[in-house]
């Protein structure tokens, strides 16, 4: 077994996106894992909840009101590359995204390679 250094990327996203989303991400890095490629996990829809800014430009909801809108959980791991990373939220992610302030979060992980 090997520990590999990885950044594990969560987004959100409503399901009419998912695909594009999906997409999107693996026209940058095909997300292999062993001889695996496209490896990637999704939740069952759950809800997003927000209130627009002034200033803001929402697909769903007005500035000022409180917005729920079912969205899913996208999870996927990539080698620690700061480059890699950055092209996969700028170019993967966000041209793909509905929301003009999509959700990214990124972590620092291990994890085990057999």
């Amino acid at each position: 077994m090997e520990l590999v250094k990885i950044y594990r990327i969560k987004t959100f996203v409503i399901e009419e996106n998912l695909e594009k989303v999906k997409e999107g991400v693996l026209s940058i890095n095909a997300l292999q894992v062993g001889n695996y490629k496209n490896v990637m996990w999704q939740s069952q829809p759950g809800v997003e909840q927000f209130v627009p800014a002034e200033g803001s430009v929402p697909t769903e909801g007005e500035a000022g009101e409180r917005t729920y809108v079912p969205s899913i959980r996208l999870e996927f791991s990539i080698p620690r590359d700061e480059d890699l990373l950055k092209r996969v939220i700028e170019e993967g992610i966000y041209p793909n995204h509905p929301w003009d302030e999509p959700v990214v979060q990124v972590s620092e992980e291990l994890e085990a390679r057999k």
